[in-house]
C-alpha cells in the first residue's frame, strides 16, 4: 500500500515538472513602492532608485493609461518564476493578465525598449518578401 502512494506521488511530481515552462526565469521584486504607467500595455514597477521592472500585459488594459489606482496580484516583495498567472487590476475593475516582467535600468530605458520593439515589429510587418502579382 505504501508503494502505491509513493508511485502516485512520483507520478504527480513528474507531471508538475513536465507542465512547468522549460525556461522559467526567476524574477525577484523587492519593496515595490510605486509605479509609472507608460501606456495601455506597459507599466514600470519601482522598488527603490535602482530597481525597476517593465511589466508588459498580454493585451491592452482598460484604465491603465490613467493609472490612478493600480493593484497587483502579488505582494510588494516576492519572487515570481512565471508571471503568467499574475495580473494588474485597475480602478475600472479590469484584471489585466501579465505577459512578461523584466528588469530595466529606468523608466526612460523602459520607454526606449518599448519603442525599439514597436519599430522592429513594424519593420517585420512591412516585409515585402512575397511576390507582387
Amino acid at each position: 500500500m505504501k508503494r502505491t502512494h509513493i508511485t502516485v506521488a512520483a507520478a504527480l511530481t513528474g507531471l508538475l515538472v513536465l507542465s512547468a515552462p522549460a525556461a522559467a526565469e526567476r524574477i525577484r521584486l523587492v519593496n515595490i513602492t510605486g509605479y509609472s504607467v507608460i501606456d495601455e500595455e506597459h507599466l514600470v514597477l519601482n522598488g527603490g532608485p535602482n530597481h525597476h521592472h517593465l511589466v508588459t500585459m498580454r493585451n491592452r488594459c482598460a484604465g491603465l493609461r490613467h493609472g490612478v489606482e493600480v493593484g497587483l496580484s502579488f505582494p510588494s516583495t516576492t519572487t515570481l518564476y512565471t508571471p503568467f498567472l499574475e495580473y494588474v487590476s485597475t480602478r475600472e475593475d479590469s484584471r489585466c493578465a501579465i505577459d512578461t516582467i523584466e528588469a530595466v535600468e529606468s523608466v526612460d530605458a523602459a520607454r526606449a525598449l518599448i519603442e525599439q520593439r514597436a519599430a522592429e515589429e513594424a519593420a517585420a510587418g512591412s516585409d515585402t518578401s512575397a511576390p507582387i502579382r
